[in-house]
């Protein structure tokens, strides 16, 4: 038998190495995934690439699951990169854009069985609007632990607009958000994924921490936090081509 004093060294060791596995887990890049609408596209459909059929949506989270991976927020990514907080072994992000009916519906219906929540880029001009979530939906959302974050007030390439348009779309996006929803909206995405320096000195100067592009790989903890990495699923992605997305960032 162990003599009992040499356990409480032991169990320090174990703590120890425990501790340092967390700090290395909690360090490390995420992927985050961006989907559009989950759903068959429509005849005539300007991006059919962007619809993503349920069962196959489906079978990419049953595929993430049975790999150990889990879903969390873009806030729980930050706030471990920072020190307050941890992450699961394999973590991911999964992320919607511009605010659809069909990610309220099929999406979150989905994520719910796994337990799972989700980060929703929500297009301001898209609240109410033919196709788009109503409030009473994106509230629903953030009952079942969904983040809101900013993609803008009306969604143009913030690139070519004035600099009194683009102070409105950014910030205004925030402050929209936070007055309808009470989300502190930390993280911003980018219309079409299209920024330069001066698009994201705005986005900083609005007091977002972080935004997300649609450049293939990981975010990570190193990069520039207003130039983070995402990865675009597509309507021809399989669930071992969203595995694979999510172990290498491509």
């Amino acid at each position: 038998m162990r003599p009992a004093s040499l356990l409480p060294a032991a169990l320090l060791i174990a703590l120890l190495a425990w501790s340092s596995a967390a700090a290395a887990a909690s360090s490390r890049p995420v992927a985050i995934l961006a989907y559009h609408h989950i759903g068959s596209a429509p005849p005539h459909a300007a991006s059919p690439g962007l619809w993503v059929r349920p069962a196959r949506f489906r079978g990419q989270l049953r595929a993430l699951d049975r790999a150990g991976y889990e879903a969390v927020t873009l806030d729980r990514v930050w706030s471990a990169w920072h020190g307050n907080g941890t992450l699961p072994a394999r973590p991911v992000v999964l992320s919607f854009d511009d605010g659809y009916r069909s990610q309220a519906g099929a999406a979150a219906t989905a994520l719910r069985v796994h337990g799972w929540p989700a980060v929703l880029n929500l297009q301001i001009n898209r609240l109410g609007a033919r196709g788009g979530l109503t409030r009473a939906q994106v509230r629903s959302l953030i009952r079942d632990g969904w983040e809101i974050d900013a993609h803008s007030v009306s969604h143009p390439d913030l690139r070519t607009v004035s600099a009194k348009r683009l102070q409105a779309e950014v910030a205004g996006s925030r402050r929209g958000l936070r007055a309808t929803f009470g989300v502190p909206a930390d993280f911003f995405a980018y219309p079409y994924g299209r920024q330069d320096a001066r698009v994201r000195a705005t986005v900083r100067r609005a007091g977002f921490l972080g935004a997300t592009t649609i450049a293939r790989g990981f975010a990570s903890p190193s990069a520039d936090p207003f130039a983070l990495g995402r990865v675009l699923v597509g309507a021809s992605d399989t669930p071992s081509s969203v595995l694979r997305m999510a172990r290498t960032g491509g």
